[in-house]
């Protein structure tokens, strides 16, 4: 059995992956708009669960600021879908590369928002989740 490493999709493979991404986003915008959320809420999980499969496998291609792209596309659906703490993930994982400033300014914005957010929900959250992810963070 090949290590998750070692699995690198074809060319074909990967822009295929790269077009079912802009359709599921463009998608997920148009059910939206005609408020259809429930509908454009899934085909936005999808897409963001694509958008983190091409960033590893571009990794795996050695082409990792294209990876970092695709990071933050995924991280930004998480946001929409309001699932923070994956958003925070991936926004840490695209920060740890190599970036101009004004990306990483940019990015590093998007992080403390996502934080920031992810606070809140833990706030929100039951007492019971709460004092159970308190103990767990030591």
């Amino acid at each position: 059995m090949k290590q998750r490493s070692q699995i690198k999709p074809s060319k074909a493979a990967l822009e295929k992956m790269l077009g079912e991404v802009s359709w599921l986003l463009s998608h997920a915008q148009a059910l939206a708009d005609y408020g259809r959320n429930d509908e454009a809420e899934a085909e936005l999980a999808k897409a963001a669960s694509f958008e983190e499969q091409v960033a590893y496998w571009l990794d795996a291609a050695g082409q990792e600021r294209e990876a970092v792209v695709h990071r933050v596309s995924a991280a930004s659906c998480y946001e929409q879908l309001r699932q923070y703490a994956r958003a925070v993930t991936l926004l840490r994982a695209a920060l740890s590369s190599p970036l101009s400033d004004d990306y990483r300014n940019k990015l590093e914005q998007q992080l403390a928002r996502g934080l920031a957010n992810a606070k809140k929900g833990l706030h929100r959250a039951s007492p019971r989740v709460t004092r159970k992810l308190a103990a767990v963070a030591g």
